[in-house]
């Protein structure tokens, strides 16, 4: 079985824009612990640059102290002042980095020869060994380099390679991480090159795949096949430096449900675990990602047709039933299937020449608006051909409409606006909020369900309905 190392809280913060709170890294670390995850990195704080021990340490107390399956790992450079700093954290595990290629040797440590790059890693990981950590990688940053003729340095040769490996294995590493640093590992060479690395040493190997040409995710399934990989690195939504690196989801749904490799996580709770991660940071899924909602909607009649029916024939079952909790949605617009509003017009006595028309005035009006029809102007339509006033509730089971709306609140003229302001403006869902006059007091842009699907006016509603005169909210287009 492969072991899951997710960095999104080690990697993941050198994303651009991201930063997380000593509060943030503790939820996002019980998420992954809830999930399975048996190793979850971090990294230390250097309090010279601001920093506090305990936005770090207090993760790792957290998940150490109450999962006893999960090692807490410190990553850091191999340096002996960066171990002592370590030690207070009292991890489990300990993971030092240093690239030995020529480029990085002459570009960021000054020249220094091959040989005090062996020396180092030796010095820097028999005190590892000494501090009793369980877990000791070292991490040769720019491994991949190694195997690139067209790019790689006259100096950059196997030879030192089995060197360095067959030293850090001596000074007492569990471990070695051979990190495709730049990206720039093609995936015809991914399997080629690890079989060249696991003939140079003993140890168990580490993948870390970055994703500058996108062959994170493809480079970390190949490594899959080699029984000397014994760790994949990967971290929530790809999140690392530049381009990310290979995406937990990602790569923990195709070895499971493609490759039938059991990774040691519950599958089921993937999507809660990304649901939990936009929840706490803000960060939003991205459209193409796997977990995006659209992956969940259907937009081409031909495609609606089938999954109105069976949505095995579109939606991989695995991700039907796991990642969209069997709910799947459809675009009202100009390719729209029939079958579609027959499902809406399920339990009412209508003809199938009102399905026909219904279907075709919407598709006329996304034709003619160059956009999709949303669930209210449905609700018209249906209305305006059959006399019918369905409810709003039952369209939007069916017909995905926005994820946002304006919500307007009129206050009785007592109540402090502030207070509200306060408190709403602390939701997650709530991208922005204005105090303005006239017959509204307040205008919110806010997500329709906050992160636990709970709808936002209903919300508002519940907690405010001895303030409010009025409350309406207008889907955004």
């Amino acid at each position: 079985m492969v072991i899951i190392l997710d960095s999104t809280l080690r990697e993941g913060e050198l994303q651009p824009g991201v930063y997380y709170t000593s509060g943030t890294r503790v939820k996002i670390a019980r998420a992954l612990a809830d999930v399975g995850t048996q190793r979850i990195e971090f990294p230390i704080i250097y309090t010279s640059r601001g920093g506090k021990i305990e936005d770090v340490k207090t993760a790792v107390d957290e998940i150490q102290g109450c999962y006893t399956n999960v090692t807490a790992i410190l990553h850091m450079r191999a340096l002996k002042a960066d171990v002592e700093l370590a030690r207070v954290y009292d991890a489990k595990g300990c993971a030092i980095y240093m690239a030995p290629t020529a480029l990085h040797r002459k570009g960021k440590f000054h020249g220094i020869e091959q040989q005090k790059v062996i020396e180092n890693f030796v010095n820097v990981l028999e005190l590892i060994k000494d501090y009793g950590f369980s877990y000791r990688r070292a991490t040769v940053e720019d491994a991949s380099r190694f195997d690139l003729s067209s790019i790689k340095d006259g100096e950059d040769t196997l030879e030192f390679l089995g060197k360095l490996l067959r030293s850090i294995e001596d000074a007492g590493a569990t471990l070695v991480s051979i990190p495709d640093t730049s990206g720039i590992l093609p995936q015809n060479r991914c399997v080629p090159f690890i079989n060249i690395v696991k003939n140079l040493t003993n140890l168990p190997l580490a993948c870390h795949f970055h994703n500058d040409y996108g062959n994170a995710l493809g480079n970390a399934l190949q490594a899959l096949s080699i029984p000397s990989v014994q760790e994949i690195q990967v971290s929530i939504l790809g999140l690392g430096a530049r381009n990310g690196i290979t995406d937990h989801y990602e790569f923990v749904a195709n070895a499971e449900d493609l490759y039938h490799i059991n990774t040691g996580e519950r599958r089921d709770k993937l999507r809660w675990l990304y649901d939990t991660f936009v929840q706490v940071t803000g960060i939003s899924i991205p459209r193409i990602h796997p977990l995006a909602s659209q992956c969940f909607m259907e937009k081409a009649g031909t495609h609606q047709s089938q999954v109105v029916r069976n949505p095995r024939g579109y939606i991989p079952i695995r991700k039907f039933e796991l990642d969209a909790g069997g709910e799947v949605y459809f675009e009202a617009g100009q390719y729209m299937s029939k079958q579609v509003i027959a499902k809406l017009f399920e339990g009412y006595n209508i003809n199938a020449e009102l399905i026909v028309k219904v279907t075709n005035t919407i598709a006329a009006r996304s034709a003619l608006q160059r956009r999709e029809v949303s669930p209210w102007e449905v609700k018209e339509i249906i209305e305006a051909n059959s006399g019918i006033s369905m409810s709003i509730e039952r369209i939007n089971k069916i017909i995905k409409g926005s994820d946002y709306a304006y919500i307007m609140l009129s206050l009785v003229p007592q109540f402090p606006a502030n207070e509200l302001i306060q408190e709403v403006g602390r939701w997650k869902e709530v991208i922005r909020i204005d105090e303005v006059y006239g017959n509204v007091d307040i205008i919110l842009l806010s997500r329709i369900k906050d992160f636990e699907g709970v709808n936002v006016v209903e919300k508002i509603r519940s907690k405010f309905k001895e303030t409010l005169v009025k409350i309406v909210a207008l889907p955004v287009e």
